[in-house]
C-alpha cells in the first residue's frame, strides 16, 4: 500500500486536499469521483524526480478529438464500447495512451460505467468529456455527446493556437535581436579594444563604457551564467506552487495590453464550457464545478469559486456572478435573460461566440502594435550598435591626424 496526496474540486467549486492510502493511484482516483469529487492531481507522498518534473504528459487536444470522433463513429454504427477500446489501444502510438484505453477497458469490464471510467484519468480526458458522457449515458445518444465533445475541444485548442501564434512572431524577432545585439558586443566590438591599444589610441567614451560592460560580463561569465540558471529555475518552481501562480495570474491582469485579452478568453471560454454542458442535459450544479476547473486564471478562479456556493443554495446564476464582478454588464445580461426566459445555455453560447469574434479582434489589434513597437525596438538596438561602431571607426581614423 502506498500514501497519495490528492487534490480535487467540489461541487461548490472549493479545493480539497488530502493524502488516501491505496494500491495504486487509479483506486484513489476511483474513491474521489465517487464522492463526486473532480480530481486535480494524485502524487505519492515521496516524490521521486520524475513524479517531481511531470514526465507524465498531458494529452493533446488534437488526441482527445480524434478519440471522441472515433469512439463515436464505432457507437453510432454499434460496435460496442469495450471493442473500440480494445482496437485503440492496440492501434495508439502513444505509450501513455495505450495504457489508459487499456485501464479504461479493465474498469468496464469489471462493471463501471463509462463516464466513471474516463474521470479516473485527468491527465489524458478532460472533466468535460466525462460529464458529458455521464449525461449521455441517462439518454442513451452517447454519439451525439462525444461528437459535442471533439467540437468543445476543438474550439478550445483553436482558442489557445491563436493567442499563441499572435506573440510567436514577436518572442522570436525580440529573442534573435537581444542574441545579436549581446554577440555583437561580447565578441566583436572587443576587437576595437586590441586595435585601439595597438595603434596607442584612446577609446572614445561610448565604445569606452560598452567595452567595459562587455569585459565585465566575459570576466564573472560563469557567476553569470550560474546566476541566471538559479533565477530561471528559482521562478519556475515557484510559479508551480499556488501562492506563486496566483501572484504571477494577478501581475498578468495588470498588464496594459493583455489584461483585457486575459479577460475576453476567460469569459468566451466559461460561457463555451457552461453552454455545451446545458445544452448537452448536464444539470447545472454538476456542470460548474468542470467549468471553473477549465479557468486557468487563479484570480477569476478565486472569484468565481464563491458562485458555486450561491448556486447550492439556489440563488441562480446571474446574481452571484455580478457580485464577482468578472464578467461584464452585457454578459451578466445575457445571462438573467436566459434564466428568465429558459434559454441559458443558448445564451451562454451566444455570449461565447461574441467574446470569440471579440478575441480575434484583440489579437489582431495587438499584433498590429506590436510590430511597429518591435521595429522600432530592433532599430534602436541595430541603431546603438552601429553608431558605436562608426563612430569608433571615425575615432580611430581621427587619431592618425
Amino acid at each position: 500500500m502506498q500514501v497519495y496526496r490528492y487534490k480535487a474540486l467540489a461541487a461548490d467549486g472549493s479545493f480539497v486536499e488530502g493524502v488516501m492510502q491505496a494500491a495504486h493511484s487509479e483506486d484513489v482516483r476511483a474513491a474521489l469521483v465517487a464522492r463526486d469529487l473532480r480530481v486535480s492531481t494524485v502524487s505519492t507522498s515521496g516524490k521521486t524526480w520524475r513524479d517531481f518534473f511531470k514526465l507524465e504528459r498531458r494529452t493533446k487536444p488534437r488526441e482527445i478529438v480524434l478519440f471522441c470522433r472515433q469512439l463515436a463513429s464505432f457507437v453510432a454504427v454499434g460496435v460496442p464500447v469495450t471493442t473500440a477500446l480494445r482496437t485503440f489501444a492496440e492501434e495508439a502510438h502513444n505509450k501513455q495512451l495505450q495504457q489508459t484505453y487499456m485501464a479504461v477497458l479493465a474498469d468496464l469490464e469489471s462493471g463501471m460505467r463509462l463516464s466513471d471510467a474516463l474521470a479516473s484519468h485527468t491527465l489524458v480526458f478532460p472533466s468535460i468529456l466525462a460529464d458529458l458522457v455521464r449525461s449521455a449515458e441517462e439518454t442513451g445518444s452517447l454519439d451525439r455527446a462525444l461528437r459535442q465533445a471533439a467540437r468543445h475541444v476543438e474550439r478550445q485548442a483553436a482558442a489557445k493556437q491563436r493567442v499563441r501564434a499572435a506573440m510567436t512572431y514577436p518572442a522570436i524577432i525580440a529573442s534573435l535581436s537581444l542574441i545579436i545585439t549581446t554577440g555583437m558586443i561580447i565578441f566583436v566590438l572587443p576587437r576595437f579594444r586590441d586595435l585601439y591599444a595597438s595603434l596607442n589610441v584612446p577609446l572614445p567614451g561610448l565604445l569606452k563604457a560598452i567595452l567595459g560592460f562587455s569585459s565585465f560580463l566575459t570576466a564573472h561569465e560563469l557567476p553569470i551564467l550560474i546566476g541566471v540558471l538559479l533565477a530561471v529555475l528559482g521562478g519556475w518552481l515557484g510559479v508551480r506552487r499556488e501562492t506563486g501562480r496566483l501572484w504571477l495570474d494577478s501581475l498578468v491582469l495588470k498588464l496594459p495590453l493583455i489584461a483585457p485579452m486575459i479577460r475576453t478568453a476567460t469569459t468566451e471560454r466559461f460561457c463555451r464550457t457552461l453552454g455545451d454542458m446545458l445544452q448537452a442535459g448536464v444539470p447545472i450544479s454538476q456542470t460548474y464545478a468542470v467549468v471553473l476547473s477549465n479557468v486557468s486564471n487563479r484570480v477569476f478562479r478565486r472569484s468565481l469559486a464563491t458562485v458555486g456556493s450561491a448556486l447550492a443554495g439556489g440563488e441562480g446564476l446571474h446574481r452571484p456572478l455580478a457580485t464577482t464582478k468578472v464578467f461584464s454588464p452585457a454578459v451578466i445580461q445575457l445571462i438573467r435573460v436566459g434564466e428568465e426566459t429558459g434559454t441559458l445555455d443558448v445564451n451562454l453560447v451566444e455570449a461565447a461566440n461574441m467574446h470569440e469574434e471579440e478575441l480575434d479582434y484583440r489579437i489582431k489589434r495587438l499584433t498590429s502594435m506590436l510590430e511597429p513597437a518591435l521595429i522600432v525596438f530592433v532599430g534602436l538596438l541595430v541603431g546603438f550598435v552601429a553608431v558605436t561602431m562608426v563612430s569608433s571607426i571615425y575615432s580611430l581614423a581621427g587619431g592618425f591626424k
